[in-house]
């Protein structure tokens, strides 16, 4: 994620009130953007769950419940936006809430740490059922994910609590629209975590979906002919493509001597992430789009079958 949006913010024990580079109708603007994101991405991740939930389970099919607790996480970022975003509304008192900043900001980011993890957990699934097809399940057992779903979720909650505690900080500030590190909590600790997850995000997944693709290929079990194979491979392209591009953006867009807008711009570009992840699966997954038509199917008979019976008793 991008981490150079005004990391000016003074000590911790003191916090001088940051400069208002928002007020009045900027502020009014970039608090309706921020909302439109959120709603309408909370929308798309509710729709992809729905999609992907009778699809999740512990063997090849594992990577569904992967994306299933990736989308969870990116709803609580999404949520976590909304409602610093709505505060910014009341102009709340900087010093005064400033242990609501601070959860605000560990509720932001470590959902895009987990992400990453989880995101190098669906990867390297996938490469090890590609690389060994009959002999993967042996290994890779029910409890082995479980114990991956379980270290997910505490590396998440020690993850909030630790930018919690004086090891790091970040926090919401209304006047900035945006997220800002806390110099008394290491921030240069926090920016070298940042972008080691940054890489996770631009380099690993490159690498390691060329090496699936080039396995595929030499066992002659991908052609890139059929309909079916051409839409796996676009759904590979465009997520990597685009986590490129973040990754580019957020290491090597230097946002220092910006104005207010391009913070808005850097943090537009943290929350798309979220949906970039899941939008291609929604748009090309063919067995999402049967469980998403099989929902409406079953939506439908049960409404026709109510008003059968009200004009049965009518």
């Amino acid at each position: 994620m991008s981490t150079t949006q005004r990391s000016q913010v003074e000590s911790v024990t003191q916090p001088s009130i940051p400069p208002q580079l928002f007020v009045g109708s900027d502020r009014t603007y970039a608090i309706l953007w921020y909302c439109i994101i959120c709603i309408v991405s909370l929308i798309l991740h509710l729709v992809f769950i729905l999609g992907i939930r009778k699809l999740c389970g512990w063997k090849s099919n594992f990577c569904f419940t992967l994306l299933l607790i990736v989308s969870v996480m990116c709803m609580v970022r999404f949520t976590t936006e909304l409602i610093a975003s709505l505060t910014a509304s009341f102009y709340m008192d900087w010093n005064k809430y400033q242990t609501l900043w601070i959860v605000l900001g560990s509720f932001a980011f470590a959902p895009y740490f987990t992400v990453v993890i989880l995101n190098i957990a669906i990867t390297f699934h996938r490469l090890v059922y590609t690389a060994f097809p009959f002999t993967a399940s042996e290994y890779l057992t029910k409890i082995v994910m479980q114990v991956i779903l379980l270290v997910a979720a505490l590396f998440f909650l020690a993850i909030v609590v630790i930018l919690n505690t004086d090891l790091l900080g970040v926090r919401w500030v209304d006047s900035f629209m945006s997220w800002a590190l806390m110099k008394g909590r290491n921030p240069s600790v926090f920016r070298l975590l940042n972008t080691l997850s940054n890489y996770g995000v631009g380099v690993i997944n490159i690498v390691t979906y060329s090496l699936l693709f080039a396995l595929l290929f030499k066992r002659k079990l991908i052609s890139f002919m059929g309909n079916h194979e051409i839409k796996m491979t676009l759904q590979v392209l465009c997520m990597v493509f685009c986590e490129i591009l973040f990754f580019l953006y957020w290491q090597f867009w230097n946002m220092e001597g910006y104005g207010p807008w391009d913070l808005v711009i850097a943090e537009t570009s943290n929350l798309l992430y979220f949906d970039v992840i899941v939008i291609p699966y929604l748009v090309l997954n063919r067995s999402i789009h049967s469980q998403l038509r099989n929902l409406g199917k079953t939506k439908f008979t049960r409404v026709t079958r109510s008003d059968s019976r009200v004009n049965v008793h009518g």
